[in-house]
Formats: C-alpha cells, sequence, structure tokens
C-alpha cells in the first residue's frame, strides 16, 4: 500500500493547472492548498480542483499547512526563494518548474538546502515521462543507432524556455552522459525578456559529451518546425534516430531507409498525464524507492549547459564544466553594456500570461467552453490588441 500525501502548488497560472491535473490523477495525493498573489485565480483552483484552502503568500500557506509535497510554479526568478521557502518548512518533496533557476549559484543553494532538509528536489521536466522519449531512450541503449556521435535540435522562444526541455532531451535519450565543454554565441538586438527574465533573441551552442558525442542547439534562428512536438535527431555509427514526445523514427541498415517506430496521437505531452506519471514516480521515491528521472541533481547538467552558453559568448571561447561562475551570465553581459539593443523598448514573449487586468467574465465563458487556460490568455490578448485569433492553430 502506497502512503498519502499531500499538496500544495504557489503560483496558480498556467503551468500551475498542469500540476494539479497531475495530482488529481494520483490516488495518493491530495491537493489541500494553493498560494498566489491574485484572488481569482486562487479561486479558480479552489473550483475547478477542489482545493481547501487558498492563501495570497507562499510564506502564509506554508506555515500554516506543512503540505508534504510542494509544486513551485511561479516565474523564473522565484523559483529559487520558493524553494528553499518549501524546503525550510519542511516540504519532503520540492517540484521545481524549469529552468530551475537563472544561475548556477541559485541552484547548488537550493540543492544544498533539500540536501540538509531531506527534500526531495525534482525539475519539472515533464517531457521525460512521455512514451516517445522513452522509447527513444531504449533505442539508443539497445545499439539501435550503434554508438551516438551527433545530436541536433531546434527550438523557438528562448533557451531558458524551450531549450530548457531541448538540452534535457538530448542528454536524457543518450542516457545523460556529463557534458565536458560548451561553445556558444548569442544575439541579443533588442530588450527581450521571458517571464521578467531577460533572454536572447537567438543563440547557438555545442556541447561535447563525455564518450565523444557532441550535440548542436539552435535556439530562435529559424522556425523550428514543431509539427508534431519538439524533434530531437541523433546520429550514430550504425544509424539515425529522430524522436518527439509522441513519435519516433529510425534509419539503419535493416531499415531500407527512414521508418516510423512508433506514431501515437494526443499525446499529453506537459499536461495531466506526464504530471501524474512525474507523481507516482515521486511517490515510489517517498516510499523508499531507488530515485527519480527528474531529480534535481540528475538535471542540474542541463542549467550548467544553458549557463555554459552565456558564458562561452561573453568570453569568446570554449567553456569547460565545471563552470566557476555562479551568476546569470547573459544578465551580467547585459549590466556590462556589451549587448546593448538594436530596437530600444522592453517586451516579454509572455506577457499574455498576466491576468491581473484581463476580463475575467469573458475567462470564464471561454472556460466553461472547455477551453485550456494557456489558449484563453493567448486569445485574451489577441482580443485585447484586436489581432486575429484562429482556433484551429492557435496563434494570432
Amino acid at each position: 500500500m502506497r502512503r498519502s500525501y499531500s499538496a500544495a502548488i504557489i503560483g496558480c497560472g498556467d503551468i500551475g493547472h498542469a500540476h494539479a491535473e497531475g495530482y488529481s490523477r494520483n490516488e495518493n495525493t491530495t491537493l489541500v492548498s494553493v498560494a498566489d498573489p491574485l484572488e481569482a485565480a486562487r479561486r479558480q483552483f479552489q473550483a475547478e480542483y477542489g482545493v481547501e484552502r487558498a492563501f495570497a503568500s507562499a510564506e502564509e500557506m506554508l506555515a500554516t499547512m506543512q503540505p508534504d509535497i510542494v509544486s513551485v510554479c511561479v516565474w523564473h526568478r522565484l523559483h529559487a526563494p520558493m524553494a528553499l521557502a518549501a524546503a525550510q518548512a519542511g516540504a519532503k518533496a520540492v517540484i521545481c518548474e524549469k529552468p530551475m533557476a537563472i544561475s548556477l549559484g541559485e541552484v547548488d543553494a537550493m540543492l544544498d538546502a533539500c540536501q540538509k532538509s531531506g527534500t526531495k528536489l525534482l525539475t519539472s521536466y515533464q517531457r521525460r515521462f512521455t512514451p516517445g522519449w522513452e522509447h527513444a531512450r531504449e533505442l539508443v541503449a539497445s545499439g539501435a543507432i550503434g554508438d551516438a556521435r551527433f545530436g541536433q535540435a531546434r527550438n523557438g522562444a528562448g533557451l531558458l524556455n524551450v531549450g530548457s526541455h531541448t538540452i534535457d532531451g538530448m542528454l536524457f535519450l543518450l542516457g545523460e552522459p556529463a557534458p565536458l565543454w560548451v561553445f556558444g554565441a548569442v544575439d541579443r538586438h533588442t530588450e527581450r525578456f521571458e517571464r521578467e527574465t531577460p533572454i536572447e533573441d537567438a543563440c547557438m551552442l555545442v556541447v561535447g559529451l563525455e564518450g565523444g558525442a557532441q550535440l548542436l542547439i539552435e535556439s530562435d534562428l529559424a522556425d523550428p518546425g514543431y509539427g508534431r512536438g519538439l524533434r530531437l535527431r541523433l546520429d550514430g555509427t550504425e544509424g539515425s534516430l529522430e524522436a518527439t514526445e509522441s513519435h519516433v523514427r529510425l534509419l539503419n541498415p535493416t531499415s531500407g531507409g527512414w521508418h516510423d517506430v512508433m506514431a501515437l496521437e494526443n499525446v499529453d505531452t506537459i499536461g495531466g498525464e506526464a504530471n501524474a506519471r512525474l507523481v507516482a514516480e515521486l511517490v515510489e521515491w517517498l516510499d523508499g524507492g531507488d530515485g527519480h528521472r527528474c531529480d534535481a541533481l540528475r538535471c542540474r547538467p542541463t542549467m550548467e549547459v544553458m549557463m555554459a552558453c552565456y558564458e562561452s559568448a561573453s568570453r569568446h571561447r570554449v567553456v569547460h564544466l565545471p563552470m566557476s561562475e555562479t551568476r546569470y551570465p547573459l544578465e551580467r553581459m547585459l549590466a556590462a553594456g556589451l549587448l546593448p539593443p538594436d530596437e530600444p523598448g522592453a517586451y516579454d514573449i509572455r506577457a499574455f500570461l498576466r491576468r491581473e487586468q484581463i476580463d475575467e467574465q469573458r475567462y470564464a465563458v471561454l472556460r466553461s467552453q472547455g477551453v485550456r487556460h494557456h489558449e484563453i490568455m493567448k486569445r485574451l490578448a489577441a482580443e485585447a490588441a484586436g489581432t486575429f485569433w484562429s482556433t484551429q492553430t492557435g496563434h494570432g
């Protein structure tokens, strides 16, 4: 018999819904409290997920409820302080959204605090639980492409955001070899932000891995061509493999060309199903299991690779790991005036997720029609700006 655990969510925004859905699908976890400064968001979670208590601050919630598991679903700069607060309050586990923080110093402070408090710290890389990535990892481990030598992937929406999943996915498929060095280039010609964190307009990085393989990651340099999902490619001595969260195709001497080895539809990439599996593995770990595939210590290399990309661009040279820089290198570069914008004017690519001034009545109507939170927020932003919204493509 599995034990039962109480759960709480800090941040009732977009990704908070995915965590709530994950808890609700697991019979061993009960979502008992949420914290968010916006009352409308708190009340929505209480109504939709049957949450007992709601608080305007995480501090008050942690002092009052003392939940076993805490999901940190706030924006990037608050990841570290909220995770530290949960660990200090005695949480048995913390599930922190990606990126784990915006500097290695914060990441290591989180790891250290959780080790001291006995708190199990996870980074919420839910895509590790998708069938495409799992099967691709198994194929690579079985030698389906021989010895992996090169990996390539593209993403959009920033290195800290989708790029974080891209790097983590490549490492996951390869069996998590240690990154040894990073060579990166960064372009920032505008004042681009993502969830109130300064980010690049585009970047590219090459990563050298233990065992000799190399990765090439392109972020915002071209249309990533998502199509069926985040596409990862690996080339080996005996063939090649392409994988998304739901599809895997293989090319090797016996295949007679590219062929699908998995082709699924309607895979829940980062929503309730993926989170439910993440939570189920956490419950097993809390009950004495061997570990978790999203253990923050296992996920730390992704964070170090991203920081090394910025550091490499700053120093104009290859950065060998481990890194000594504990701050956010891109922010340090901006403070030093090294990347002056050609197009001044700060903007945030996730500004549409801000809920403070939306039409709550319109939101409620769309939600009652079964529209997901993310799509509602994009649609409301498009309507407010007077732009066209396509219900089929999900784009303005």
